[in-house]
Order: structure tokens, then C-alpha cells, then sequence
């Protein structure tokens, strides 16, 4: 009986072993279409959820190296380094400021302004002399720091203690943009408003990603990531340079904007 069983399994094994097995191209096709399907979705998160990460890395060196600069700020008075009392690449002092904010927050490289950022932990820094409204010299009360991130874009930031200009002609206004509602398009927010403080922009890369209509290349944006080229920034739109009315309030207004420092 079993013998027999036996050798009713063994026939049925060998016929389905001689059948040939596979996909049809239908099977293949529909497959395919699924993979394609996935893939469009999938890579562009990927990409946005990476980019957003190293936006992040180079953004947490910039907050780092302003709190070096608050540090330096409470022990001179200003942001003068403390060697020659100098303001920044005005008074051919960037590298001592550089030194200066490299001991105080040794986890970052801290470079000249004239130095471009080259990555995340690399920092160029300067700072300024800010003028009253009556152009009235108020000393070295402006500091800025840049970053390069490893998605391309180079992230600055500004902080200015006093002031309302920060040239002594009046052309660079210390400004905000206007803050963002983008739960309400209806509201109206203020707009360039007269704010010292923390400030952020950026300069957005388009060579890369779901937009890569190649409208700002990489090269250029690394060559521009310094703080000597970001710090007062220009009077009128130019390329690669951040006006001083174009800093927001937060990382996150930086993003949302529509104005130079995102385009």
C-alpha cells in the first residue's frame, strides 16, 4: 500500500517538475508597472528626508557657533575678538574672531571670513559695525556665520545686538522678512520689520533633487558660502548674496520663503 502511494506521489512529483515554470509578460509587465510605481514614490522622499537631514547637521553648527559668539559677546562687550578688539574682516580681524570662536566651541571648525564653508563643520564667521538712524557708529554689535550643507545649500545666520543699519549710509537696513502664515493666507503679517536679534537665511541649491532645473549650481553656492560675502549682504538682488531685508526669524520661515535667499 505505502509502495504504491509512494509511486503515485513520485509520478505526480515528476509532471509537475517537467512543466515549465515563470512569469508570463503580462505578470512581468504588471510587476514592473508596480516597481515603476513605488520607485516615483519612494526616491523623492528619500532624497527630501536626506536633504532635510543634512540641512539639519549644517544648521545645529550654526546654532552652536552663535551661542560661542553669545559667549564672546557677554566677555568683551562685542563682538571684537579678544586679541586687537578688532570687528571682523572690516578691521582685518576675522581670524582672530575665527580663533576665538574655535575655543569656546571646539567641536566646530571655525574659519575667516573670507573662507568659504566647506561642509557642515566648517564655519566662516565675521562681524560688523551697526549704525544708529542717525548713521552714528554703535561698534561691533553685528556677528554672522555660515554653513555649508551636504545637500548644497549654504545656511547663514545673523545676529546684531543694537542698531538700525548696518553700513554707515543707510543701504543696509537690519531687517526681517515677513513671518509666515501658512494656516491662514488671509491674515496679513508684518512685513520687513525693525528686529535685532537672531536672524537665518539660506541660499538654495537647484541642481539637485525634484527641481533640478540647474538655475543655481552647486559650484557657485560653495564659492558664496562665506561670512565676508553674507554678513551686510547686498543692497539690490545679487546673485548668490543674501540682501540684509531677506533674514527671517526662523529656520523654518527660511524654507517657506518665496523672496532671493530661496531662490
Amino acid at each position: 500500500m505505502n509502495s504504491a502511494f509512494t509511486r503515485i506521489v513520485k509520478k505526480a512529483t515528476a509532471k509537475i517538475m517537467k512543466r515549465e515554470s515563470g512569469f508570463t509578460l503580462t505578470e512581468l509587465a504588471i510587476g514592473m508597472l508596480v516597481v515603476g510605481i513605488l520607485a516615483s514614490v519612494a526616491v523623492p522622499s528619500f532624497l527630501g528626508a536626506r536633504n532635510n537631514a543634512y540641512d539639519k547637521e549644517a544648521q545645529a553648527s550654526l546654532i552652536a557657533v552663535l551661542n560661542a559668539a553669545d559667549i564672546l559677546y557677554a566677555n568683551q562687550g562685542d563682538y571684537s575678538d579678544a586679541s586687537s578688539a578688532g570687528c571682523g574682516s572690516g578691521a582685518g580681524a576675522s581670524t582672530a574672531l575665527a580663533a576665538d570662536i574655535q575655543k569656546l566651541e571646539p567641536g566646530i571648525d571655525a574659519v575667516a571670513a573670507t573662507s568659504s564653508s566647506t561642509n557642515p563643520l566648517t564655519v566662516s564667521v565675521d562681524a560688523n559695525i551697526t549704525y544708529s538712524s542717525n548713521a552714528e557708529s554703535l561698534g561691533c554689535q553685528a556677528f554672522y556665520a555660515t554653513a555649508l550643507s551636504r545637500s548644497g545649500n549654504c545656511w547663514i545666520v545673523r545676529k546684531t545686538v543694537e542698531g538700525k543699519y548696518l553700513s554707515a549710509t543707510q543701504e543696509l537696513p537690519i531687517q526681517m522678512a515677513a513671518q509666515l502664515n501658512t494656516q491662514n493666507a488671509a491674515v496679513t503679517t508684518w512685513t520687513l520689520l525693525q528686529v535685532n536679534g537672531a536672524a537665518f537665511a539660506y541660499i538654495r541649491a537647484r541642481s539637485t533633487g525634484a527641481d533640478a532645473d540647474n538655475t543655481n549650481g552647486l559650484a557657485a553656492i560653495a564659492t558664496a558660502c562665506k561670512a565676508a560675502t553674507q554678513g551686510t549682504g547686498s543692497v539690490s538682488s545679487t546673485a548668490n548674496v543674501i540682501k540684509s531685508t531677506e533674514f527671517y526669524t526662523s529656520w523654518k520661515d527660511v524654507q517657506a520663503g518665496a523672496n532671493g535667499s530661496n531662490s
